[in-house]
């Protein structure tokens, strides 16, 4: 059984903020220990200065200094299984640079943010290269699948015990 987190964060502010205070708390403590410093890239407020409370992204950041960054997108939760994506993206930002965007794309929970962070932590901390880090993506997503096999041996045993 997949643990999920803020199940209710696209219906209620509270938790949507509550979320993204998760994600920041998560890539601060990964990332203070090689001390790198994060700007946003992407902006995640609307002109009236209201979040955009759809979860695209849920959080991001660009390493200063660099041209690599990380978008978050938290998808509603539809299935109790481990639902998780990534790729890598190249785009171009308003003042013309452009940045090599790690996507990952996920219904939140306790499993699928360890997997998040061992993408975050091989693309910004180890730094990949773009092959090595599509290669490693492709890794995780036998990891992702190995871990729902797990899970659901798991709970078949639970279920006939």
């Amino acid at each position: 059984m997949v643990t999920h987190l803020y199940t209710d964060f696209l219906e209620n502010r509270h938790t949507y903020q509550e979320n993204i205070d998760f994600w920041k708390t998560i890539v601060h403590t990964l990332l203070s220990v090689e001390n790198i410093s994060l700007q946003s890239y992407l902006a995640t407020t609307k002109p009236d200065g209201s979040l955009y409370l759809d979860g695209n992204p849920i959080y991001q950041f660009k390493v200063e200094n660099s041209n690599r960054a990380v978008r978050i997108i938290q998808e509603e939760i539809e299935r109790d299984s481990i639902e998780f994506s990534a790729w890598l993206d190249t785009l171009e930002l308003a003042d013309e640079s452009i940045v090599d965007e790690l996507v990952i794309s996920l219904e939140l929970s306790q499993e699928s943010c360890l997997l998040a962070i061992e993408l975050i932590n091989a693309w910004v901390i180890t730094g990949l290269s773009k092959p090595k880090m599509e290669k490693y993506i492709d890794k995780i997503f036998a990891l992702k699948d190995t871990i729902g096999k797990v899970e659901n041996s798991t709970q078949k045993q639970v279920t006939y015990a």
